[in-house]
């Protein structure tokens, strides 16, 4: 059953965090949340997917332009994922990870108004450009920014950031609450204050980036953090994440450093991949997790290599296989093993 439900819980917050680094941007080139994840904006869906992303060919899309005007600019999208995956010697399941369908309202004013709609709890918040200099202000329910948000939730900086067994349902993270944005030039960052339920309480997370160009290498390094409560309860994850990019290499990387329960723990999670072609890229993922460094309490380890495909404009596709090596300890319990995954996705 735990893992049916570690499956089912898609994370529709987390996006493609490589492209940030092939194009030297922050999230908000591709979508409406400042932050990443979810409703593709309009440059995306009708210029950046179809004409760079996705293999395939696509052609404009036919109209008249007739139609009543709107006082404001809506936009929709959905994200529809399907999952089989197999764990050798063990179970195996087919089953759908998400059902997301997003509205994004753009007000005069520079007002912005988004919600989520979906099978698990989801983001809705407000966004209000030109109050900051430079940046927004945004307030409602959403993911607070730390880190990387890779598209792989099984990722060890999001999914052992607060407890040695990991958060199985990635929605554990939204709260409730305020964000301040800033971006100029090649520096961006952000700052949250929320309030969330058992898994993050009340809490303030602060993020910041700074990108830079040497010729064809594109490179960018930033530092998070992310404080949960005070006194005996509180819980800190800190670190370093960063990017280099050339040609058709992308790595991204991160390591966190976690304290709560009297335990100082680490986290180490990499991504490499390699495009081949347009739409295709070979994927490999490493992850390390030690809960406890002062103690021998056990350790995680996972490889993973695959190829990640962007067939067309509405369809991807991921394989990987991943081996899963775990040194058991009184904070570990898991067994070493391998598994393999494809994920179907569906997007607009």
């Amino acid at each position: 059953m735990a893992l049916a439900v570690h499956w089912t819980a898609a994370d529709n917050a987390m996006a493609l965090p490589r492209y940030t680094a092939r194009y030297g941007q922050d999230c908000r080139l591709c979508h409406v949340n400042p932050t990443g994840g979810g409703l593709r904006n309009a440059y995306a869906t009708q210029y950046l997917v179809p004409t760079e992303l996705a293999g395939g060919t696509t052609k404009p899309a036919a109209g008249d332009g007739a139609g009543a005007a709107l006082p404001v600019d809506v936009t929709v999208g959905a994200d529809l994922r399907t999952l089989a995956w197999a764990q050798e010697g063990g179970p195996s399941m087919l089953l759908a990870m998400q059902g997301d369908v997003y509205v994004g309202l753009a007000a005069p004013g520079n007002i912005e108004i988004y919600a989520e709609m979906g099978p698990h709890e989801a983001e809705a918040f407000g966004l209000a450009y030109g109050l900051i200099p430079h940046g927004y202000l945004k307030a409602g329910r959403f993911t607070p920014d730390y880190g990387w948000r890779f598209d792989d939730h099984r990722q060890f900086s999001r999914r052992f950031l607060f407890t040695p067994d990991g958060i199985d349902d990635p929605h554990a993270l939204l709260g409730e609450g305020v964000e301040a944005g800033y971006a100029l030039g090649g520096l961006s960052a952000t700052a949250s204050m929320v309030q969330g339920g058992a898994e993050i309480g009340d809490a303030w997370v602060a993020r910041a980036l700074m990108r830079r160009e040497l010729g064809a290498v594109r490179l960018g390094a930033g530092s998070s953090v992310w404080q949960r409560g005070v006194g005996a309860g509180a819980r800190r994850a800190g670190g370093v994440f960063w990017y280099a990019s050339a040609g058709p290499w992308t790595w991204l990387g991160e390591v966190d450093e976690t304290r709560g329960d009297n335990r100082t723990g680490r986290l180490v999670t990499h991504e490499v991949t390699l495009d081949v072609q347009r739409g295709l890229a070979l994927r490999a993922v490493y992850g390390f997790q030690d809960p406890d460094r002062a103690l021998r309490s056990g350790a995680r380890y996972r490889v993973g290599a695959g190829v990640a495909w962007f067939a067309r404009p509405g369809l991807g596709l991921q394989a990987m296989a991943n081996h899963w090596r775990v040194d058991r300890g009184d904070d570990v319990a898991d067994n070493t093993h391998n598994d393999a995954e494809l994920v179907v996705h569906f997007l607009y």
